[in-house]
């Protein structure tokens, strides 16, 4: 089998309140509603992000964005007023982890080490896109955040 791309999806409980919290957090309105209950974002890497109406499933999902740089990222997401629930500093993924209104998980991750990760270079991620974060009890390189 061969998969040409990959679209995330997150459950919500209430779509219109979502979106606007997603569309806050991108810095710009969905791309797309293919059909009721359902939005999309589109990013320049070729990847989606579907936010969909699903109340018995809603808060239960996770989603991994990659971006170009991590604290460009983590400062955005700060001014934005989003707690970071968990920071980390590796060899190969530098990343951030908040929470949306119904609980899912929100990733934002910056591939560091090309030779390992050739996904590490990524021209244009984020293009158009903005983010912003909070650092709550960020260390020296290598911190991880609780």
């Amino acid at each position: 089998m061969r998969v040409g791309n990959a679209l995330a999806g997150l459950a919500v409980r209430d779509l219109v309140d979502s979106a606007d919290w997603y569309a806050r957090l991108f810095g710009r309105p969905h791309d797309a509603s293919p059909m009721e209950g359902l939005v999309e974002w589109r990013f320049p890497g070729g990847g989606w992000l579907q936010v969909f109406a699903d109340a018995e499933r809603a808060g239960h999902g996770s989603v991994t964005l990659a971006v170009a740089n991590i604290e460009e990222t983590r400062t955005e997401l700060e001014a934005q007023g989003h707690p970071i629930e968990w920071s980390f500093d590796g060899d190969i993924t530098n990343g951030a982890v908040i929470r949306d209104p119904d609980g899912n998980r929100v990733v934002f991750a910056q591939s560091v080490n090309e030779e390992i990760n050739p996904s590490a270079h990524i021209d244009g991620a984020g293009e158009g896109t903005s983010i912003k974060v909070r650092r709550d009890g960020a260390g020296p390189s290598g911190r991880t955040t609780a």
